[in-house]
């Protein structure tokens, strides 16, 4: 079985704990507790704190029960019936505390349950077959939830930013007291580039308007507005878009955007000459191509400006088409203007150092990148600027 397991390092267990806002826990429980990092370094901060781990690993209790120090149980986290067992068995639980596995689950009846006893299920669309086990094992948490207790909980960049996990953002964001989002370095976990970050929240006593977002060792937090941190919560963003200069404002209006409808593979086959994301230069570039457009594909023609929109090499990279025609793979957006003007204006914010610093802070994804209509709409028509 592949389990998927990330182990805490000991400075972002340290810092995990050194953000909870409890203030003198009796017991921490780790779901999923592997190493048991998280759960040593709250019991570095609380020396009288009891510390509970569960775990499926077999070679993780083992060494658990060596070392006398957690109390450790061989249970899944994926057992509906998770939260009775151990609230039968300890009682209430005032701090949770997890660095869950990351890959993506079956949508099975065991799942829905788990999903639907906290309220969750009905964030997610009817039509997923699979969801991020890091979902359920929050889930968990949130069913183990006390009046005054605390989670703090390490998750990939998909549930603080992504779109798929909008209404999961508002459904926390709405019933919960989120403390801190603090991102941290995408190296921060052995095996993995993920992007992760730590969330502290505890039950909602008073309305919040805001949500601090933060980097670890960094002291310049920012608050956001509940409404745009549903939309995205990750700090790099917003403080990127903060520092970025003004610069002209593009009516949406002016400009239609577009994709390619065919992959590289596909149009490989086809035979057709065609632009891919790993074609394009990595310095902005002007390109004067022949007449070759293909029935049925998606073409760019004079005048068009191309953004690649995935890929963490070629993120971003811009072409515009000064002349001629020529299809494109669906990795790549296109954007016609209304007129040479604003091809002109567009060009220059597109082509921009400046772009391309946003665009790298902006993309979206846990591990593969990508960029969204939205998120060059967004920044041509500078509405960006949200916290300004």
């Amino acid at each position: 079985m592949q389990l998927n397991q990330y182990y805490t390092s000991k400075i972002y267990s340290d810092a995990l704990v050194k953000n909870l806002t409890i203030a003198s826990p009796q017991t921490a429980l780790d779901l999923g507790f592997g190493a048991g990092e998280l759960l040593c370094a709250a019991k570095r901060r609380w020396d009288n704190l009891s510390l509970i781990g569960i775990d499926i690993d077999r070679k993780n209790i083992l060494y658990a029960e060596s070392n006398k120090l957690i109390k450790a149980l061989e249970l899944s986290g994926f057992d509906p019936s998770l939260p009775n067992i151990i609230n039968d068995s300890f009682g209430e639980i005032d701090l949770l505390i997890s660095n869950p596995p990351y890959f993506l689950c079956d949508l099975d009846s065991n799942n829905k349950k788990i999903l639907q006893a906290i309220g969750l299920l009905d964030c997610i669309s009817k039509n997923l077959k699979k969801v991020p086990a890091e979902l359920i094992f929050l889930a968990q948490n949130l069913r183990l939830l006390t009046k005054t207790g605390e989670i703090g909980i390490i998750v990939p960049a998909g549930l603080v930013s992504g779109q798929k996990w909008l209404p999961v953002r508002q459904f926390l964001f709405e019933k919960y007291n989120i403390t801190n989002i603090i991102q941290l370095p995408e190296s921060s976990f052995k095996k993995t580039d993920a992007q992760t970050f730590i969330i502290t929240l505890k039950n909602k006593t008073k309305s919040c308007k805001s949500i601090p977002l933060s980097y670890i060792d960094r002291d310049d937090a920012i608050d956001v507005d509940i409404s745009n941190a549903i939309v995205r919560s990750d700090y790099r963003f917003y403080k990127e878009i903060n520092s970025l200069e003004y610069t002209d404002k593009i009516s949406s209006e002016d400009f239609e955007m577009y994709r390619g409808n065919k992959s590289h593979n596909e149009l490989v086959k086809i035979g057709n000459t065609h632009i891919h994301t790993t074609d394009m230069p990595h310095q902005p570039t002007l390109l004067d191509i022949g007449t070759t457009p293909v029935d049925n594909v998606k073409n760019a023609k004079s005048n068009d400006i191309l953004i690649a929109r995935v890929g963490r090499r070629c993120l971003g990279r811009t072409l515009f088409i000064h002349s001629g025609s020529i299809p494109i793979s669906d990795c790549i957006i296109g954007i016609t203007p209304k007129n040479k003007i604003v091809g002109d204006k567009i060009w220059k914010k597109l082509s921009s150092v400046q772009c391309k610093k946003y665009l790298t802070n902006a993309a979206l994804g846990v591990g593969a990148k990508y960029i969204t209509y939205k998120t060059i709409k967004d920044y041509l028509t500078n509405e960006y600027a949200i916290t300004k």
